[in-house]
């Protein structure tokens, strides 16, 4: 096979249309894949054969897209960077992928200084759009390329990207990803009929495109859609975009959806032009998806997936998005949806029996997209993929009608006084509570418990909320081993890039020379 073979066709097929918008920057198909392809061609010159190991840090950008389709032509294999994390941290990812070189955007070139004295062995930086001295300048790299496409003959099982986890749980894993599996997630959103795209779309990539929002980009970009990038978020600026430039899909994280909501003059801008929102990456309070949808529409569609299996693993369509009606079916806003094409998922319990409808147990996962294995990790990999099946680290129950119900994360759930008690049940409800913008609970040590229930809370702007009045509130409508113990008032919670709240980080502070931080 040629490697990013499919990624030629738009321009052939609607070579004048434009294909990105960045600002008052506008590229057509037939303009980026000239670019795309030269950018191809400069990274072999620099010696990069086949399959080397390439980071990406940048910031969203046209220039993102363009290194990230030009990795594929050329064959080489991305190494995805979070723009988010610390030095010491993109260190560990570039040394134990091997990378062999780095491109990123000039505005990270402060933290570049410290990442280039920890990877002394990488010898070919290429900054973007200009390179500083020392460096590689991607402009004249693509200048001094050739445009004529890539001939670069790649094998299925060739690796396409190693991406890393988030580390919530400890040090990232490397999780590699071949173009089979890549190729395969691709084809299933071709042939969903519920994806219905054309090339009168436009699709907003605001969340960061070395995520969710890059994964997704490829289905817009090859069935003709334009794709409007936005460097970041900001809930004023993501609702003028929608109305100027006329945005008919984007992919949104839970928080920048409900900072959406609660933006003043969010009712103000024209949003008549959208049609999907995609969302998921983090949990969807069922309380804020409700006034999400009374104020943007029934347009969402929840897509479930990990690091391991990228989304959709399991999906709830726009049509299930269901506000009134039997309870039953009203309850499936709080549910992750039912399986994707192309993946079988099944919930079991400790002896991988399927759980009986009620019944929490764990979420894994066979299919073609999914991983092939953690790099340079063995013994985690043959655990993780135990009997061919991914265990996802999800617990779940289900319903009569397969509609999968996520609980919590096996590493997140609290053992107090012998009881189970699962956050995500805690923090839907304080979620409920007038005043409230965010919610993590975590177990934090307790002489007499183990661990008790703790409700780290991010009130919204300008509202005084108590500890009492929350934990009342809780009394009220949960079970008193459940309700929170204590209750802490914050300014933000801690974040990975895909918009996921960091409980280790979190509970790190109350767990400090304890022997238990996580399960």
């Amino acid at each position: 096979m040629i490697a990013g073979r499919l990624l030629s066709w738009p321009a052939k097929r609607w070579p004048d249309k434009v294909a990105i918008v960045f600002g008052n920057e506008r590229l057509t198909f037939a303009q980026i894949n000239e670019r795309i392809n030269r950018l191809a061609h400069g990274l072999r010159s620099l010696g990069l054969k086949k399959q080397r190991r390439v980071g990406i840090l940048m910031t969203n950008s046209p220039r993102f897209v363009e290194t990230r389709f030009a990795l594929q032509k050329a064959g080489l294999t991305f190494i995805r960077l979070n723009t988010r994390q610390a030095v010491h941290e993109h260190v560990y990812v570039l040394t134990h992928s091997s990378a062999h070189a780095v491109v990123y955007s000039e505005d990270l070139r402060e933290v570049l200084k410290g990442i280039k004295k920890g990877v002394p062995r990488i010898r070919t930086w290429i900054c973007a759009p200009k390179g500083e001295k020392g460096d590689i300048d991607y402009e004249e790299l693509i200048s001094a390329s050739s445009p004529v496409e890539p001939e670069v003959e790649v094998s299925p099982e060739n690796l396409d990207r190693i991406n890393y986890t988030s580390g919530t749980t400890g040090k990232p894993k490397g999780v590699v990803v071949t173009l089979a599996a890549a190729e395969a997630r691709l084809r299933n959103d071709f042939v969903n009929e519920e994806i219905l795209i054309t090339p009168q779309d436009a699709y907003l990539a605001v969340a960061p495109l070395a995520h969710a929002a890059g994964v997704i980009l490829p289905v817009f970009y090859l069935k003709g859609a334009a794709t409007v990038i936005m460097p970041s978020f900001d809930p004023a600026k993501v609702l003028e975009t929608i109305e100027r430039e006329k945005v008919t899909c984007t992919l949104l994280v839970p928080t920048m959806i409900i900072r959406m909501i609660d933006h003043p003059d969010v009712h103000r801008y024209d949003l008549s032009s959208l049609k999907k929102i995609f969302y998921g990456t983090a949990p969807m309070p069922v309380d804020k998806l409700r006034k999400a949808m009374e104020i943007f529409g029934s347009i969402f569609r929840q897509n479930y997936g990990l690091t391991e299996a990228t989304q959709p693993i399991l999906y709830l369509s726009q049509e299930e998005h269901i506000l009134s009606g039997p309870d039953h079916v009203v309850a499936r806003l709080g549910s992750a949806g039912r399986p994707a094409l192309g993946v079988e998922v099944r919930v079991v319990d400790e002896k991988d029996q399927p759980v009986k409808p009620g019944e929490v147990g764990e979420i894994i996962v066979r299919g073609d997209s999914v991983m092939k294995k953690y790099l340079r990790q063995p013994k985690a990999t043959a655990e993780a993929l135990r009997g061919g099946w991914l265990r996802t680290g999800d617990l779940a129950t289900v319903d009569d009608e397969g509609y999968v119900f996520i609980v919590d994360r096996k590493s997140d759930m609290i053992i107090s006084g012998g009881f189970n008690i699962y956050p995500k049940e805690v923090e839907e409800l304080i979620n409920r509570y007038p005043g409230v913008r965010e919610v993590a609970v975590i177990g934090v040590p307790d002489d007499l418990w183990g661990e008790s229930v703790k409700a780290v809370v991010v009130p919204k702007e300008g509202v005084s909320l108590t500890e009492q009045g929350i934990i009342e509130f809780c009394r009220l409508h949960l079970a008193s081993y459940k309700k929170p113990k204590s209750v802490d008032f914050v300014k933000d919670l801690p974040k990975n890039a895909n918009g996921k709240i960091m409980k280790r980080e979190l509970k790190a502070q109350y767990w400090k020379g304890q022997a238990r931080m996580v399960h």
